[in-house]
């Protein structure tokens, strides 16, 4: 599989040479050092919402997307991110001198989102179930998530056809493996499990990259049909969408410089 953020490391190297790290950087041992560091976020996140949550002495730098928040990290403007587990060890792997703190900050759910009310919450809800039972979701996960070498990527099933329409996915691509661009095109976990659930149900999947902040708020107004982006399921969000099931179990960790 193609890596998607190789260039952090190149774009990070002159970042750094344009602009030098703060002097008063703080040793991260463990997250309670948390509090008096500058935390970088993706914004509107949960692992934006976690950091004011508990961190509420720090300084929380947020960004449109997390590589610019590794960006950051990497240029020492910030002294450490809190992001979701997988995209956090595909960050580390990709840049040199980076690494994962201790263990997970939060246990969570992804789930996908519609408008309060929508009939394709249960359709979805019914579909992955199916995907579960007849090995897909597994398949995909074997590709995305394990990388297995012998895994194949998801591909339409010969013969299959779309009479029920397109629906709109609005996500946010820098959050690899779930999305992420791979030669001008958004793949990943999310990509491949929408397009079975759009297989399945007879939907051709129509991808609409946006901020992460801004897909629920997209779903709402109908501007997209459903947000698919790795997005946790809570009950503040509960108030303005309605979730399925959960899809994948994950959690938060912090990504700070090696010492």
């Amino acid at each position: 599989m193609k890596k998607a953020m190789v260039l952090i490391l190149i774009l990070a190297m002159a970042l750094t040479l344009m602009a030098c790290a703060s002097d008063d950087t703080v040793t991260i041992t463990s997250a309670a050092d948390l509090e008096a560091a500058i935390i970088g976020v993706q914004r509107g996140t949960t692992g934006h919402l976690f950091a004011e949550e508990n961190f509420p002495d720090a300084t929380i730098d947020a960004f449109p997307d997390g590589p610019d928040a590794i960006l950051a990290l990497l240029g020492g403007s910030v002294d450490a991110v809190v992001i979701d587990n997988l995209p956090a060890a595909r960050f580390v792997f990709h840049n040199e001198g980076l690494m994962i703190l201790g263990d997970y900050l939060t246990t969570e759910q992804y789930g996908i989102a519609f408008q309060l009310g929508s009939p394709y919450t249960a359709l979805f809800d019914g579909a992955l179930d199916t995907l579960r039972a007849n090995g897909t979701l597994a398949a995909i996960y074997d590709y995305w998530i394990t990388e297995n070498p012998t895994a194949s990527r998801y591909v339409s099933p010969e013969g299959t056809e779309h009479p029920n329409g397109v629906l709109r996915m609005g996500t946010s691509a820098g959050f690899e493996p779930f999305e992420f661009f791979e030669g001008g095109v958004i793949v990943g976990f999310d990509v491949c499990m929408a397009n079975a659930i759009g297989d399945l149900l007879g939907y051709e999947i129509e991808i609409i990259n946006m901020d992460f902040d801004a897909i629920i708020a997209h779903v709402q107004t109908g501007q997209v049909d459903f947000g698919l982006a790795g997005m946790t399921i809570r009950d503040d969000r509960r108030e303005f969408v309605d979730f399925t099931q959960g899809y994948f179990t994950t959690g938060l960790v912090t990504i700070i410089r090696e010492p």
